[in-house]
């Protein structure tokens, strides 16, 4: 048994992020689009934007939030990856740092047996969840599954994802530009048909 790890925006998902297609379902997209300028790293700036979409998801019911998640593009192959991996008895967790709830429609979608994203109570409370937390997560999910994490594989295409893939035994970058903090222990596939990344996925943890 192994486990797939994916990030969700820009690597399941393609074209408008989660929360760019929830905010342009309430009509926050202008707004929306500023925040999605910021880098995960401005800690305070990020926090600050969070607690404004929080408050523009104040008295909606998250079923109402989800419907607007159906507009997004799946990127290429994910039905037919997730089923390859599936076969070969991966685990397959969506990894994100974009609200649990997005994570975990997208989860149900598509068939991932686990999916963690920043949390947000039915009171407006956010459990914060940042790059290195994607790391911290699937670390403790292998050691409970009793996986060495050279047997587990992680996808990103962003900076965000960078410390679960070095924290992965395998990496895939999909994203265009290739991070020189990876290093060459990395296949990049920049756009990357995600079956076709399964498959190497599923052909590396072979050898």
């Amino acid at each position: 048994m192994s486990i797939a790890a994916f990030d969700l925006d820009g690597t399941l998902i393609r074209g408008k992020t989660c929360c760019e297609a929830i905010a342009e379902g309430i009509g926050r997209i202008r707004r929306m689009r500023e925040f999605e300028q910021l880098r995960s790293s401005q800690i305070e700036e990020v926090t600050s934007a969070r607690e404004e979409m929080a408050q523009w998801y104040s008295g909606r019911k998250l079923n109402d939030l989800c419907s607007h998640l159906s507009t997004i593009a799946l990127a290429p192959g994910v039905n037919e990856g997730f089923e390859l991996l599936r076969n070969h008895g991966f685990r397959i967790a969506i990894v994100s740092l974009t609200w649990k709830f997005a994570a975990e429609w997208f989860a149900d979608l598509l068939g991932a047996d686990y999916c963690i994203g920043q949390g947000l109570s039915s009171g407006g409370t956010i459990t914060h969840f940042w790059p290195q937390d994607k790391a911290r997560w699937l670390t403790a999910l292998a050691a409970n599954l009793k996986i060495e994490m050279k047997d587990v594989a992680a996808v990103g295409d962003s900076r965000g994802d960078i410390p679960m893939l070095l924290a992965a035994g395998h990496r895939y970058w999909v994203g265009q530009e290739l991070p020189p903090e990876l290093g060459r222990e990395v296949n990049h596939e920049p756009a990357g048909d995600i079956l076709q990344v399964t498959r190497s996925i599923v052909g590396g943890n072979r050898n």
